[in-house]
């Protein structure tokens, strides 16, 4: 362990932010992939996992077993923190899975139906590296709509404020999806943004390679839904 996980693990905040001012890093891994935020959110140390994000630890993060940091968040105090938080919380999610399902409706004007989604809307800075993973379980539907399949669409988003914009066209980052060692085929040969999606019964794998961009402010929103055209 490093001593930034060694102070977040502890929840010594002044400590920690001593060692982040003189550039200790907040990204390092151990060999089974933790890191010190995912050490601060098991422990709930509010104050110290809002240290880390402030100095720019990466919350997509996965440890061996396929857990991030939020997971292990959800699976510890997030409840409690609802509680006290569940309106602007639970909007800001819905907000954001409004904002993706419109993006969708405006492309396709319409035509298409969203049925469901295949896991929840993930977010990932495209700053924080060219490379996306993600396990997933996927349970098919007893009864499968006829006419029906999935799609991954990856957005391209901005966040200004509170407001928050999303596109399936333009400039585009993503250069590969793989799925359970699959490459999976883009919709439009032309646009890297809407890719055929075919997910098995139980773990999933996925893996997005995108363009290096560290500079960038572009956040993509990644989610796949069962749909069928109308």
């Amino acid at each position: 362990m490093t001593l930034v996980m060694l102070a977040a693990a502890g929840g010594h905040d002044d400590l920690l932010r001593v060692l982040i001012r003189k550039g200790a890093k907040v990204n390092c891994r151990q060999k089974n992939g933790t890191t010190a935020l995912i050490h601060a959110a098991e422990k709930n140390f509010l104050t110290t996992v809002a240290i880390l994000l402030e100095a720019g630890a990466y919350v997509n993060m996965q440890q061996s077993s396929g857990e991030t940091a939020l997971m292990k968040v959800n699976s510890v105090f997030i409840l409690t923190w609802f509680n006290r938080n569940t309106s602007a919380s639970l909007v800001w999610s819905f907000r954001l899975s409004k904002v993706a399902e419109n993006t969708i409706r405006d492309y396709f004007e319409a035509r298409l139906v969203l049925l469901e989604p295949v896991f929840p809307l993930a977010c990932h800075r495209l700053c924080e590296g060219p490379d996306f993973s993600l396990d997933f379980n996927y349970k098919p539907p007893q009864n499968m709509p006829e006419g029906s399949g999935i799609l991954l669409f990856i957005f391209h988003a901005n966040f200004i404020g509170k407001e928050v914009t999303a596109r399936l066209c333009g400039p585009c980052s993503v250069q590969a999806v793989v799925l359970n060692d699959k490459f999976q085929l883009p919709v439009f040969l032309d646009s890297h943004f809407i890719y055929s999606f075919s997910p098995t019964a139980g773990l999933n794998k996925l893996f997005i390679r995108l363009a290096e961009a560290p500079t960038a402010k572009v956040k993509l929103l990644i989610g796949a839904y069962r749909v069928k055209l109308q």
